[in-house]
């Protein structure tokens, strides 16, 4: 079971799953950039500086305290 949750880019780090060009993509250090005049950017695409959410997948994973999404 997955989830999409609409969040801002600052909030994707290294090893997240987004959405990103109709494709299921998972995020490392060499795919976030930051810029001093556009901001930060994700695979070169800076979700129109911010203003645009990001997609990030969420798995529900099971553990010894119950289903939780990561």
């Amino acid at each position: 079971m997955t989830n999409i949750k609409e969040v801002h880019i600052s909030e994707i780090k290294s090893g997240d799953t987004i959405f990103h060009d109709g494709k299921v993509r998972t995020v490392c250090n060499s795919n976030i950039k930051n810029c001093s005049f556009m901001g930060k950017s994700l695979f070169g695409d800076s979700y129109s500086s911010g203003h645009k959410l990001v997609s990030k997948v969420q798995f529900a994973v099971p553990t010894s305290k119950g289903i939780v999404l990561r």
